[in-house]
């Protein structure tokens, strides 16, 4: 019977131990999924050589995490599509990197192709640009951003939910997130058109940073409630550096708080990969660790 007891006791003992072993639990490298050229039914998108299709980048296990993940939607410049940021920008890579160095929790991101319409309804170039007019701010504003929301694991909160672009792309960030303010908590514009069509003659559509802040009346009382905003351009930029420069000092005569900062470097990607990788570190302020 003591034999017994002493051969019970052992198993006992040896089922204890396996049971109470740590799982592992060490973090996983991160990847990620990219579903490209996604193509909607749209009320304002009707050409069909114009489909306005946009590529989601998401963490590879999100079909089984069970999560929701905050959503940055990031826009290419006048010579890019939806692919630029992933094939030019390494953005896949440089998320990893960031992910995997705990610098920022993982986060979905959304690029849309929107061809030269400088992210705007209606634009209307000059001959020089073989281009129909297009509806692209009402495409996203009202069908794109509910098709994210409606069909990936995203946050759709405010604060989960930001924008970044560079050149065009940097204006069409910065337009939304100051037009539609309620929607982004975040902002970055790299080496952004922020003068929007003053340069072209295009003003009624495309409107500066500075005609959207008048137009919209804000004051002091209104500045917590809009977007952290950030303006990163390279000092060799002959193409936007002095949009920015006047951006910024108007910004600046209003009290507006904002970032604007100028690393040696041109309108290129080049400048671009890094300052994306700059942004990250603020974005995970908003999005987490």
């Amino acid at each position: 019977m003591k034999k017994l007891v002493v051969i019970l006791l052992s198993m006992s003992v040896a089922a204890g131990a396996v049971s109470c072993k740590k799982a592992d639990d060490s973090p996983k490298p991160y990847e990620a999924i990219c579903i490209n050229d996604i193509v909607i039914k749209s009320e304002y998108i009707t050409d069909e050589d114009y489909k306005c299709p946009f590529n989601v980048i998401l963490p590879a296990d999100y079909e089984t995490s069970g999560k929701r993940y905050p959503v940055l939607y990031l826009f290419h410049g006048m010579n890019g599509d939806n692919h630029a940021w992933q094939t030019n920008g390494d953005v896949v890579k440089l998320t990893k990197k960031a992910v995997d160095a705990g610098v920022i929790a993982p986060f979905i991101i959304v690029t849309p192709n929107a061809y030269l319409t400088f992210f705007v309804d209606d634009l209307e170039w000059p001959e020089i640009f073989d281009q129909p007019v297009l509806k692209f701010e009402s495409f996203f504003t009202k069908e794109l951003q509910p098709y994210v929301e409606s069909h990936f694991p995203v946050l759709t909160d405010r604060e989960h939910t930001a924008v970044a672009g560079l050149s065009m792309g940097g204006y069409g960030a910065s337009y939304y997130a100051f037009k539609y303010p309620e929607k982004y908590c975040f902002c970055d514009s790299f080496s952004g058109a922020v003068s929007g069509g003053d340069w072209t003659g295009l003003t009624d559509r495309v409107p500066s940073v500075e005609d959207v802040f008048k137009a919209k009346g804000y004051t002091e009382d209104d500045f917590p409630r809009l977007p952290e905003y950030v303006m990163d351009c390279g000092g060799n930029d002959m193409v936007c550096s002095q949009f920015n420069e006047l951006t910024h000092r108007f910004l600046k005569s209003i009290d507006f708080p904002h970032k604007y900062r100028m690393y040696p470097g041109e309108h290129n990607w080049d400048y671009w990969r890094p300052a994306y990788e700059r942004m990250l570190p603020e974005l995970a302020e908003h999005f987490g660790k």
